[in-house]
C-alpha cells in the first residue's frame, strides 16, 4: 500500500490526531467532547515542550493511523503510548509498520530534552484491543524485546548498543488526604480519558454512593502523581483498586474492602 506521507504532528494536525481515535457517532457525547479538549491541551503543551508527540499516516488526504509517544526523562527512553489504525480496511496493510519504522529512524536523532543525545530505547506497554491484531505480537515481530521475561506486554527496542531496559519497581504511596475518598487518575493523551473516568465514577457510585471522588489529570498535576509514586487508575481510601471497573463484582468488592481499612 502506498502512502501519501507519514507526517509529524504539528499544531494544525492536533484535531486530526484526536479524531482518528473517536468514532464519528460519539464525537458529540459530552465525555468525548471533554476528552478531546483534554487531549488538545496535552498535545499543544507537549508540542511546545518536546517538539513532537505523534506521527500520522495519510492515505491520500485522509489520516489512516497514528503512533503517539512521549519522553520518560528520568529513564532517557521514549515511550510509545499508542499505535492505532482504526478502520478495518486499512489494517494489516503496513500502516502500523510504516509508522513504527518512521519513529525508530526519528528516535535515532539527538533530542534536546535528553541533553542533545538520542534516547536509549523505545518502550511500550503493548495493551490489547479486542478484535484487533495483538499489539505485543506486532512489536515482537518488529524487533522489540521483553523487559521482563514473564510479562508479554512490557516491551522495548534498544537504540543504544548493549542497552537493556530495566523498569523501576514502583508502588503507590497514599497521602493523608486520600483517606475516606476515591482518586481517579487519568491520562489526557487519550481522548477516551473522560469517558473512562465517567464510567469509573458510575461504578464507584454504585459501590459507595456517598464516597467523595477526586479526579487527577496525570499531565497537568504531575506533582500530585509524583508524590504518590506509581499511580493506579483508581484508589479508594488510600488503597489501589486492581479490578477493572467493568468487572463489577470484583470492583465493588475491592472498594468495599478498601473502605473498611483504617
Amino acid at each position: 500500500m502506498e502512502f501519501c506521507k507519514i507526517k509529524d504532528v504539528e499544531l494544525e494536525d492536533v484535531d486530526a490526531l484526536i479524531y482518528l481515535c473517536i468514532p464519528p457517532e460519539r464525537r458529540d457525547f459530552p465525555s468525548f467532547v471533554e476528552g478531546a479538549e483534554a487531549k488538545r491541551r496535552w498535545a499543544r503543551k507537549s508540542l511546545e515542550m518536546f517538539g513532537g508527540v505523534a506521527k500520522i499516516a495519510f492515505l491520500g488526504d485522509s489520516p489512516a493511523g497514528l503512533i503517539q509517544y512521549q519522553p520518560k526523562l528520568e529513564d532517557k527512553v521514549l515511550e510509545i503510548t499508542c499505535i492505532f489504525v482504526p478502520e478495518r480496511r486499512n489494517q494489516q496493510q503496513g500502516v502500523g509498520k510504516s509508522l513504527l519504522n518512521a519513529l525508530i529512524e526519528d528516535a535515532k536523532k539527538p533530542k534536546h530534552y535528553f541533553g542533545d543525545a538520542p534516547p536509549s530505547a523505545l518502550v511500550t506497554w503493548a495493551f490489547g484491543v479486542p478484535g484487533y491484531y495483538p499489539q505485543n505480537m506486532f512489536y515482537l515481530k518488529m524487533g522489540f524485546k521483553k523487559a521482563v521475561e514473564n510479562n508479554p506486554f512490557l516491551l522495548y527496542y534498544p537504540l543504544k548498543e548493549g542497552y537493556v531496559y530495566q523498569p523501576k519497581a514502583g508502588k503507590f504511596t497514599p497521602q493523608p488526604e486520600d483517606k475516606g475518598k476515591a482518586l481517579i487518575f487519568y491520562d489526557p493523551s487519550c481522548p477516551f480519558c473522560m469517558y473512562f473516568t465517567e464510567q469509573i465514577k458510575a461504578a464507584l457510585s454504585e459501590a459507595a454512593p456517598n464516597l467523595p471522588v477526586r479526579v487527577v489529570n496525570m499531565f497537568e498535576e504531575q506533582e500530585e502523581v509524583k508524590k504518590r509514586g506509581q499511580a493506579p487508575i483508581c484508589a479508594v481510601n488510600g488503597k489501589p483498586i486492581t479490578a477493572f471497573f467493568l468487572d463489577k463484582k470484583n470492583f465493588q468488592r475491592e472498594v468495599e474492602e478498601a473502605l473498611t481499612e483504617t
